[in-house]
């Protein structure tokens, strides 16, 4: 079998017809060859773009989220000042209406007082190595003068407190019948036989009233009134001073001894009125 012979015009045009399929396929491979690579990271570029948002929008709620906490906290703590404030508004007030309203009861009991009388606050007790004293808000500038006798109201009920020891400007110094210096010239309100009351020294001991004659015993209960007598004193008569609580007849003492339960609670007196010398005007 024979080869065919082409001319040279025809082996060149061959040869360009096959270069250009060549470079045509190169081509068309180079492409598709490239695009894969293109293709996937265009892939990767999307799923990282989509994971920094996810986590770009985490961190910004995040952060709104903590900035909004803190505002509610911050908030909270307002709101826990503010009811601690109103709190303290409602004590004061309650306090306030408290005494307000015994101060009117005592005021209102100061007219059944038969002398002038002076009102007055108690605002310290010392109970020091000397005495227990009990410290008013009313001096001189008052009218206060020492060994005036010091009254005060509980359950509607006048009981004696002390006399005045000491004063000064603005204040007093009260020296309370349970003292152990204190002397009481007394009286049982029902029997009316006398004695002298002594105190022990503290606010929680019961009194003593001693030189009440022994042929009294018959005539004396538990629980009757003991008052002030106003002979030879320095209070007027018929204040309450206490109740009889015990009945005791010492052997070789000509009187009895009786224990006298204050007819008031010394804990729990806020306000007094200090006697004047000078009767009220009827």
């Amino acid at each position: 079998m024979s080869v065919p012979k082409y001319s040279h015009k025809t082996r060149n045009r061959i040869a360009i017809l096959f270069a250009l399929l060549s470079f045509f396929l190169l081509l068309t491979s180079s492409r598709m060859v490239a695009g894969i690579p293109e293709q996937i990271g265009l892939s990767i570029m999307s799923v990282l773009q989509q994971v920094f948002d996810t986590v770009g929008n985490f961190f910004s709620s995040t952060v709104t989220s903590i900035t909004e906490l803190r505002e509610l906290q911050k908030k909270y703590q307002d709101l826990l000042k503010r009811t601690e404030l109103l709190k303290v508004y409602e004590r004061d007030y309650v306090q306030l209406k408290r005494e307000n309203e015994l101060l009117k009861e005592q005021l209102g009991l100061l007219e059944t007082i038969q002398y002038e009388a002076i009102p007055a606050r108690i605002i310290a007790k010392d109970p020091n190595n000397q005495f227990y004293a009990i410290i008013l808000n009313k001096g001189i500038k008052d009218g206060i003068k020492r060994n005036m006798a010091v009254i005060a109201y509980q359950n509607g009920i006048e009981g004696l407190v002390g006399r005045i020891i000491e004063v000064s400007s603005h204040a007093s110094i009260v020296l309370p019948i349970f003292e152990s210096s204190s002397y009481i010239a007394a009286r049982l309100s029902t029997s009316r036989y006398e004695g002298l009351v002594n105190g022990r020294g503290s606010d929680t001991s019961n009194l003593v009233m001693q030189y009440v004659r022994k042929s009294a015993k018959n005539e004396i209960q538990l629980g009757d009134i003991i008052v002030t007598s106003g002979f030879q004193s320095l209070y007027p008569p018929e204040i309450a001073i206490g109740r009889v609580k015990k009945i005791e007849e010492p052997k070789y003492v000509f009187s009895l001894e009786i224990s006298v339960e204050p007819i008031l609670d010394f804990s729990r007196i806020e306000y007094v009125f200090i006697l004047k010398d000078v009767p009220k005007e009827k």
